[in-house]
């Protein structure tokens, strides 16, 4: 088997599928909070039992999260454009409205939403 056939997209999804599936089997069977039935003992919550109240999930980091996706998908689509004059003039509008939304999500982090 060569190299080339390795990394055919069909070829590669089957290998990583079966190493995930493999990482998982590993993690049930080393996992003490499963019971039999494949369900968690207790709450996801640093490994505290719930009390019987519902808890409301607070997303305090949740812009950081959106920001880095901005960043990130921004860096891939310059990283792929061609190095000409053509990839300049659609990098550097691309780039400045990347700038603007990151400056946007920041500035509405910093003030409270009010409501009328």
């Amino acid at each position: 088997m060569t190299v080339a056939v390795v990394l055919t997209p069909p070829v590669a999804l089957l290998v990583f599928l079966l190493v995930a599936i493999g990482i998982d089997r590993v993690g049930q069977r080393i996992a003490d909070e499963r019971t039999g039935e494949g369900e968690f003992r207790t709450a996801y919550a640093c490994g505290e039992d719930a009390l019987g109240e519902r808890l409301q999930p607070k997303y305090r980091l949740y812009h950081v999260g959106i920001g880095f996706t901005i960043v990130h998908v921004a860096v891939l689509l310059v990283a792929t454009m061609p190095l000409s004059w053509r990839g300049l003039s659609l990098g550097i509008p691309l780039l400045s409205v990347v700038g603007l939304s990151l400056v946007a999500l920041l500035e509405a982090d910093r003030r409270p939403v009010t409501r009328r």
